[in-house]
């Protein structure tokens, strides 16, 4: 008995230890304090899903599936797990298991907010519109938490007009009920669209400004602190450094790049793209940023861009194979590949040393339009030019400089796109791209809101339904105190 007890207190000092270093991202020392555990007995949930979290984080999601389903076993009470696994479900691009997954947990989990939560939003990336609707209202019905404001933000803007006053009295007390800043900024937000779609203008510009003011302080720095790099990109990728010879490549598929500015359409040409029978797509995929600048940042013990002044064949090798990597895990095998994270215009140069007949597509919008469109939708990430008119313009002319500059090098592989053109003219535009892409056009194209192929960008449930002039337009109700504030903000900084 003794005996007994001494293993099991060892065994969960091994679990907290294991955890601890799993919360401090070293992966390999948790695995093997979990291996451990399971040594001892095979059977110990908590360790089974420990080792399916560090499968996911090296995205080795065929042993995290494993190892999920055995946590989901011996857990039976906890919701996490399932979670997990239907992420790592999704990750393999296997949406059925993942559906049955968050069904389940919902069916014994009627009253938490996050089994509603997770399953709606699995209805919503998939384009089950209505499915979403009644799960996340059944969702807010639940014992309120932070969840809840993320629920009524995607639900406002996808529930029946009539519906949306009792919305806004919901979550005006959870104004009262949160202390979070972040979860008050989701909550302004939210009512910012309640009062947009009931016409209720005034209001919702004021609480759209809200939800951006109090965001902005969070932000730790500011876009004009990024002028050095971008000046640094223009630098290091010159007329000497596109002039250097590429490598002799023949890829064995057509590396596309959809760049620009966030909300100007690459979620709706992504979509119709991917509905041609040679087009896939690895989504806003970062390996780029993630994976391969990191290490031309160690190899070359310099940073970002700097790290561009060599380029030897053997590091194009290795960033080439990284990326085919990801394209492997994402299990694209189309003849054209996909990547449509805006930001991505910032790697051009890099991306054309690395595969010299990648093509960009460079998508333009209407400034102002495309302004309220950042400004009236939350951004996850605290960065200035989400949160603000004038910081946003900063960062719209940096990029459109950088582009210049690009274009100027690259006149052949970038294709420049207005939204507007692909809204008024869609299958003409269309038919340019493909030809761009080195495609034929597909009818197909044209029917993208028909797919369910999961969509997890801010777009979602846009391009759900057929092409609509609306976009466009929204921000005219708002252009006296859009104007109205740019300039406010420009005559502060002329004073400063």
């Amino acid at each position: 008995m003794i005996k007994q007890k001494q293993s099991f207190n060892i065994t969960m000092l091994l679990l907290k230890r294991a955890n601890e270093l799993l919360e401090q991202g070293k992966l390999r020392e948790a695995e093997f304090m979990f291996k451990a555990v399971l040594k001892e007995n095979n059977k110990i949930g908590s360790a089974l899903y420990g080792l399916g979290r560090i499968c996911i984080r090296l995205e080795d999601y065929d042993s995290a599936i494993y190892y999920l389903k055995r946590a989901c076993e011996h857990l039976p009470k906890m919701l996490d797990p399932l979670f997990a696994l239907a992420d790592a479900f999704m990750a393999v691009g296997s949406s059925v298991d993942a559906k049955t997954v968050l069904e389940y947990t919902l069916s014994v989990a009627r009253h938490n907010a996050q089994a509603h939560y997770q399953l709606g939003q699995f209805y919503l990336d998939h384009g089950f519109i209505e499915n979403a609707v009644r799960t996340f209202e059944a969702g807010v019905e639940c014992p309120k938490s932070a969840v809840t404001a993320f629920m009524l933000q995607e639900l406002v803007q996808i529930c029946p007009v009539n519906k949306l006053e009792a919305h806004v009295a919901l979550l005006h007390e959870l104004l009262s009920d949160y202390e979070n800043k972040r979860l008050k900024i989701v909550v302004y937000y939210a009512l910012g669209k309640c009062y947009h779609r009931l016409e209720q203008f005034s209001q919702a510009f004021d609480y759209f400004k809200l939800a951006n003011e109090c965001q902005l302080s969070l932000c730790e720095f500011k876009t004009e602190h990024m002028q050095p790099f971008f000046k640094d990109l223009k630098t290091q990728c010159s007329s000497d450094f596109f002039k250097i010879p590429n490598d002799k490549l023949k890829a064995t598929f057509t590396p596309a790049f959809i760049v620009g500015l966030p909300r100007t359409g690459s979620t709706l040409l992504e979509q119709m793209l991917v509905e041609h029978s040679q087009i896939g797509s690895m989504g806003e995929n970062t390996v780029i940023s993630d994976k391969i600048v990191p290490y031309l940042q160690m190899r070359n013990e310099t940073p970002f861009p700097e790290c561009l002044h060599t380029l030897t064949t053997s590091m194009l090798d290795h960033c080439r194979n990284l990326y085919v990597d990801e394209i492997k895990k994402h299990r694209v095998g189309n003849e054209v590949v996909i990547n449509k994270l805006p930001a991505n215009f910032q790697n051009i140069g890099l991306i054309q040393k690395m595969f010299p007949d990648a093509r960009f597509i460079h998508l333009t919008r209407s400034f102002h339009a495309n302004a309220w469109s950042v400004y009236s939708n939350h951004f996850a990430e605290n960065e200035p030019y989400f949160c603000s008119l004038t910081e946003y313009k900063q960062y719209a002319d940096f990029q459109d400089d950088l582009m210049q500059h690009f274009k100027e090098y690259l006149p052949r592989n970038i294709y420049t796109l207005s939204y507007e053109k692909l809204i008024d003219e869609t299958p003409k535009e269309l038919n340019k791209v493909l030809n761009f892409l080195y495609q034929k056009f597909e009818p197909e194209c044209l029917e993208f809101y028909k797919s369910k192929r999961p969509v997890s960008t801010l777009s979602k449930a846009q391009v759900r339904k057929p092409l609509e002039q609306s976009p466009r337009s929204n921000w005219q109700v708002y252009e006296q105190q859009m104007i109205a504030m740019l300039d406010a903000d420009q005559t502060t900084e002329e004073h400063l």
